[in-house]
């Protein structure tokens, strides 16, 4: 974290959570000082830090701001840079208070965690493809029921179901029972439009996984995106239901964006700010909600997933 030095910091800020360092003389080393600039660069927050044989666990300009050890420690919580407190903003440059942490949430000390399937051992007899089952991907067709029958086929013969890049209209709930498993070329779309899902007294999900709240099963979903296009005022982009004992269900860079992209008709043209007008345009109430996990739903791991 030393680029551009003290007085034009490079770096923005770095988190670092449940992470090791092992025979390095040094951990981090970081340009920031109290007078550095920008004024809210080079921030630096480590959490449940496991140091081996690290003499300096943080270095700054002048010298050591954080030991280490020849042997083994760990850093609870230690940070420099703005800190927001109930008095108001000052600097810091030492420990801090951990967040805490539910059992719940925890492998061991850290953190859960479990990386993306690539698939990368699979051969490719175990895929099928949405578009062998006419789905078009053209954000005009009606893919709804190819996009339906691609998934039921692909969990009844145990295959993994690859969504070829596009923007899939959908104008009824697309259900994903249990033991699918979704990949997205490039984040393809799945994008609500019509009738069904614009009735914001009767809300309906656009892609709702596990048919009811609690329902046993496990799921692999990754690399797509859940939209609307045109007013979907009862749209649930992502309802998610299942209850994953053992090995956690898991959503890997599966996204919900609403709103502000070719395709969607809800850009400038269909839907311009009006500052200080309570009023809002019908035709501008663009979904319901991003992501409901129901009561019954347990064991959900999602990682970089966005909601936005």
């Amino acid at each position: 974290m030393t680029a551009g030095g003290s007085n034009n910091i490079a770096t923005g800020s770095v988190t670092l959570i449940d992470s090791t360092f092992t025979n390095v003389g040094v951990g981090i080393k970081t340009a920031w000082t109290p007078n550095s600039s920008p004024k809210t660069a080079g921030s630096l927050v480590l959490e449940n830090i496991d140091l081996r044989n690290v003499p300096v666990a943080v270095q700054g300009p002048s010298g050591t701001l954080l030991g280490g050890s020849s042997g083994s420690t760990t850093i609870p919580a230690w940070g420099t840079g703005n800190a927001y407190i109930p008095t108001g903003p000052r600097k810091i440059s030492g420990p801090i208070t951990p967040n805490p942490r539910p059992a719940t949430l925890l492998s061991g000390s850290r953190y859960y965690t479990r990386s993306k399937p690539q698939y990368e051992s699979e051969p490719r007899s175990s895929f099928l493809s949405v578009r062998s089952f006419g789905a078009r991907g053209d954000a005009a067709t009606d893919d709804t029921a190819a996009l339906q029958a691609a998934i039921d086929s692909s969990v009844a013969s145990n295959k993994i179901l690859f969504f070829d890049y596009g923007l899939y209209r959908v104008t009824n709930t697309i259900r994903i029972p249990p033991g699918a498993r979704i990949v997205g070329e490039s984040y393809p779309v799945i994008l609500s439009a019509g009738a069904y899902f614009n009735d914001i007294n009767n809300p309906k999900p656009v892609v709702q996984v596990g048919a009811s709240s609690g329902q046993v099963g496990y799921v692999e979903l990754s690399d797509f995106i859940v939209s609307t296009q045109n007013a979907q005022a009862g749209a649930i982009c992502i309802q998610y239901n299942l209850a994953s004992g053992g090995l956690p269900s898991g959503m890997w860079d599966v996204h919900v964006r609403i709103g502000g992209f070719t395709g969607t008709q809800q850009q400038v043209a269909q839907c311009l700010k009006t500052p200080g007008n309570p009023t809002v345009k019908k035709e501008c109430i663009v979904a319901f909600m991003a992501m409901h996990v129901t009561k019954g739903a347990n064991g959900l791991y999602m990682e970089n997933v966005w909601l936005w």
